[in-house]
């Protein structure tokens, strides 16, 4: 069965794809080409015959026209700046190096540029960026998201895994009153980074930084040129958007990083040094600069995270507050019982009860255990000594006869509605044994999903625990 694509719209104007999930992908591609067509225009006018000039530019300034105006259509405002930074590095070369000796060539150069501004005011791709000046949704959501992925590569340089970055994100840093959802950082750099560690971004970067300083232009070639800002325009749109994942959008950059090498070689490029540490020295600073902003994100942060391997894959194993907690409880999570962001939930129960919470192998470690659902199931194969059961799911007879023969406290969550008779069946193992440690208090209002009813959970399980540690006392 084929997915229905996602149809992006501004206003009431659908946003064109050309056949890609993303707008702002197909505006890669064309951010891309737009200096290599400049390259063409530019040479169009150096062509001896005045009948095939007139035609090469002709052609030329139309290619040109029409690139960009599949790129506006795309309305991503990545895409229109990314483009902007390509054609200004290679207008500014050009510029440099042949000044403006053909008075028609730059005049129409100028009206060119000019219509390309206008095709960006006409189709209101203007407009969409001007709204960025007053802090639009998609501005804002992008820096909150920017600013927790500092925050995840500061306290996590590791990395949390090929295509677990959004995921992470959402369910461990995102303000728990926040809804949306992330597939990644949004930012290409950033989801390396917080995907993959420090470590791989810093051997990728550098690689990118010997292979920028090496294939500089040498002379006057406008060639070389054109092709470093294609590449150039490819580098800023992975800002303002995760593109490099896509294998198609490396086509062009690639190319155009091959064809670089190949005039590196034949020119003999030497690599400059100098200019090679006043470039890294710079990246050095930027990195830091951000370093820092994600240890401020972190130091102003109530949780503190610990990080480990659940499941064969990096996530968080530990949070606690960061003021004076009261105990640490295990929790074996059931989505059946919490939904699908439990982690949300879970961060709400610490910072509330003022309690740690361990998961993975270091819950078996903690003061209480915290059971959902089917996680119940854990009494076959270990025994705390306080266990808190949260919509405990049916166990076998066997499993409560183990539990009733310690001395555990347990305090079990029921729902007021019985989906599946859970309810029923752990109210008559309280009934059927009077003399043991097991009580139980009714959650209202809510059937298996208790996370409906969390505050109410987060009331009820701090009472617990505070009850018992006064009875400890």
């Amino acid at each position: 069965m084929m997915e229905t694509p996602i149809e992006y719209f501004f206003g009431e104007t659908m946003r064109w794809s050309f056949g890609f999930e993303n707008p702002n992908k197909a505006a890669v591609i064309f951010a891309g080409a737009l200096p290599l067509l400049w390259w063409c225009w530019i040479v169009g006018w150096k062509t001896p015959n005045k009948v095939w000039r007139s035609v090469a530019v002709t052609m030329a300034g139309i290619a040109i026209l029409v690139v960009h105006y599949g790129l506006c259509m795309t309305f991503s405002r990545g895409g229109l700046v990314a483009a902007a930074c390509a054609l200004a590095y290679l207008l500014g070369y050009e510029w440099s190096k042949e000044r403006p000796r053909l008075f028609l060539k730059w005049s129409l150069s100028g009206a060119l540029l000019a219509v390309m501004l206008g095709i960006v005011i006409w189709t209101g791709l203007g407009a969409r960026s001007a709204a960025a000046a007053s802090g639009d949704a998609s501005i804002g959501n992008r820096i909150e998201l920017w600013t927790g992925a500092l925050q995840m590569f500061f306290e996590n340089p590791q990395g949390f895994g090929a295509g677990n970055s959004g995921d992470q994100y959402m369910q461990w840093y995102q303000p728990t009153e926040r809804k949306q959802g992330y597939r990644t950082m949004v930012n290409s750099y950033l989801t390396l980074l917080v995907e993959r560690g420090w470590i791989v971004a810093v051997g990728i970067g550098s690689g990118f930084i010997v292979f920028w300083v090496w294939t500089r232009p040498c002379g006057e070639c406008l060639l070389a040129s054109s092709l470093r800002a294609s590449v150039l325009g490819f580098m800023v749109a992975g800002i303002f958007s995760t593109t490099m994942e896509d294998w198609r959008l490396w086509i062009i950059p690639l190319s155009c990083g091959f064809a670089l090498m190949a005039l590196a070689i034949s020119r003999r490029n030497h690599l400059d040094l100098k200019r090679l540490g006043i470039i890294s020295l710079c990246l050095m600073l930027v990195c830091l600069s951000l370093t820092f902003l994600g240890f401020r994100t972190s130091s102003m942060d109530p949780i503190e995270r610990d990080f480990g391997m659940i499941n064969g894959a990096r996530t968080v194993i530990g949070l606690k507050p960061k003021t004076q907690t009261i105990g640490s409880i295990g929790c074996v999570v059931d989505r059946m019982v919490l939904g699908d962001h439990s982690p949300k939930l879970l961060r709400e129960l610490a910072l509330k009860a003022n309690i740690e919470i361990l998961l993975g192998e270091r819950a078996k470690f903690a003061d209480w255990a915290l059971w959902m659902g089917h996680g119940v199931n854990l009494i076959s194969e270990q025994q705390p000594k306080r266990l808190i059961l949260l919509a405990p799911a049916k166990i076998e007879q066997k499993a409560i006869a183990k539990l009733l023969k310690t001395n555990s406290q347990v305090q079990l969550f029921l729902p007021e509605i019985d989906e599946d008779g859970r309810v029923s069946f752990w109210q008559d193992v309280c009934d059927d044994n009077p003399a043991s440690q097991i009580f139980f208090t009714t959650l209202s209002g809510v059937g298996n999903r208790v996370d409906w009813a969390w505050d109410l959970v987060i009331k009820s399980v701090s009472n617990t625990l505070i009850t018992s540690e006064h009875r400890l006392r």
